[in-house]
C-alpha cells in the first residue's frame, strides 16, 4: 500500500465463549502491528477484552445490539457511526455481525467507504437486510454454500477463508491456573469436555443426558462444562450427578483440553468452530455433530468422530465407543487432527491475505 489506510472492525460482543472474539483476538493484534494500517475496533464490551488491551488495542464502546429486530436503535447507531467515520477518516469498515453490517452499508455511499463482512455463522432470515457488503468472507464452505443458495449472494463477492489458528500455543509453558485445585481433582477421571456459549443451538442438554446415562456404566468418567450458564442452570444440570463440573469461561482453557479424553460439540449448527481446532492443537479426541464446518473438516475415525445431529442414542453410543478404543487408535486419530489443524493459516498468514483483500477493495470502483 502506498499510504496508511484506516480500518474499523465492529463486533457487538467480545467474550471468552465466542468464536468471533477468538478470531478477532488473533487478527486484530496482527493488524495493529502494521505500519500501513490505522486500526480501530468498536464493541459493546465483554468479559475478554483484556486479550486485546494487553496487545495495545483499546476498544471503542458503541452499543450495537445483536439482532436486526433492534432497529429501534438504528437512528442513533447511524449518527454515531457516521460521526466516528468522519472524525477518523475511515476507509474500510469490516463487520462481524449482521446488524452492524446493515448499519455500515447504509453509510458507505454517502461516506465513500468500502465495506467487508466476515460471516461467522450459518444464519437464516432477514434476506432483505443481510450481506450487502462489497466483499464477504465465509469461514467455511458450508457458510459459503448457505450464502449462495439461501441468500442468493453472487459467488464473485465471496471469499472463503478458514479461521486462522496460533500454532505457537502448543509450545507455551504452563502457567498458574485459577482452577488448579479442581484440575487436581479431575486428574483421577477420564474427562469429557464441553466448551461453548449458553445457547440452545450448542446442544449441551443432549450431552448432559448422554453423560448421565453413560456415567452409570463407568466409575472413572467426568463431564466438564465451560460455559456462561446461570446459577439455576448449573443447579439443574448438577442436581443428580456429582461427576459434572461446571466452570465459568476464562482464558486458561488449555489445561482442560490437555486433561480431557474427548471434546464433544453436539451443536445443531456450526460454521467452523474453534473448539474443534483447539482440540486438535492440544491433542484431544474430537466428537461433533455432522453439521456445517464440522462435517466438512472431520473425517470419521480418521481425524475425529461425528454423530447424527440431535440423535441421543448415536451420541451415547459414539462416546461409549471412543472410550473403549485402543490407545494406539486414539493416538493415530489425534495426530491426524493435529496435522490437519497445523495446515490452516496462522494469524500472520491469514492477516496477509486480509491485507490483500483490503488493498484490492480500495482499488475497485
Amino acid at each position: 500500500m502506498s499510504k496508511s489506510i484506516n480500518i474499523l472492525h465492529i463486533s457487538p460482543n467480545f467474550n471468552y465463549t465466542c468464536g468471533v472474539s477468538k478470531y478477532l483476538s488473533l487478527i486484530l493484534p496482527e493488524l495493529k502491528k502494521r505500519t500501513d494500517i490505522n486500526l480501530f475496533f468498536i464493541t459493546n464490551g465483554g468479559d475478554s477484552l483484556e486479550r486485546l488491551e494487553t496487545k495495545g488495542i483499546q476498544p471503542i464502546r458503541i452499543k450495537f445490539n445483536t439482532g436486526l429486530k433492534n432497529l429501534f436503535y438504528l437512528k442513533n447507531n447511524l449518527k454515531e457511526l457516521k460521526n466516528f467515520c468522519l472524525e477518523n477518516k475511515i476507509d474500510i469498515i469490516h463487520t462481524h455481525h449482521r446488524y452492524p453490517e446493515f448499519v455500515a452499508n447504509q453509510l458507505k455511499k454517502k461516506l465513500k467507504i468500502k465495506t467487508i463482512t466476515t460471516v461467522h455463522s450459518l444464519v437464516k432470515g432477514q434476506k432483505t437486510f443481510s450481506f450487502k457488503s462489497d466483499k464477504i468472507i465465509a469461514v467455511s464452505k458450508a457458510v459459503e454454500k448457505n450464502l449462495i443458495e439461501y441468500f442468493n449472494i453472487n459467488p464473485e463477492k465471496i471469499i472463503q477463508l478458514y479461521n486462522p489458528l496460533n500454532p505457537d500455543l502448543i509450545n507455551t509453558q504452563n502457567v498458574s491456573h485459577p482452577y488448579q485445585n479442581e484440575l487436581n481433582i479431575l486428574s483421577k477421571y477420564r474427562v469429557i469436555l464441553f466448551i461453548g456459549r449458553n445457547h440452545k443451538y450448542k446442544g449441551l442438554d443432549l450431552l448432559v443426558r448422554a453423560f448421565n446415562r453413560i456415567s452409570n456404566e463407568y466409575n472413572d468418567i467426568a463431564l466438564v462444562i465451560i460455559s456462561d450458564l446461570s446459577d439455576t442452570q448449573k443447579r439443574t444440570i448438577q442436581a443428580n450427578n456429582n461427576k459434572i463440573f461446571i466452570f465459568k469461561p476464562h482464558n486458561e482453557v488449555r489445561h482442560f483440553y490437555e486433561i480431557a479424553e474427548i471434546v464433544v460439540l453436539p451443536s445443531i449448527m456450526e460454521s467452523f468452530p474453534y473448539v474443534m481446532l483447539e482440540a486438535g492443537l492440544y491433542g484431544t479426541l474430537f466428537l461433533g455433530s455432522n453439521v456445517g464446518g464440522i462435517d466438512e473438516f472431520i473425517q470419521e475415525e480418521v481425524n475425529g468422530f461425528k454423530f447424527r445431529c440431535c440423535d441421543f442414542d448415536e451420541l451415547y453410543n459414539k462416546i461409549n465407543y471412543i472410550l473403549n478404543l485402543s490407545d494406539e487408535t486414539k493416538e493415530r486419530i489425534k495426530k491426524n487432527l493435529l496435522n490437519k489443524v497445523l495446515n490452516l493459516d496462522t494469524q500472520e498468514t491469514y492477516t496477509e491475505k486480509l491485507i490483500s483483500i483490503y488493498s484490492q477493495l480500495l482499488k475497485s470502483e
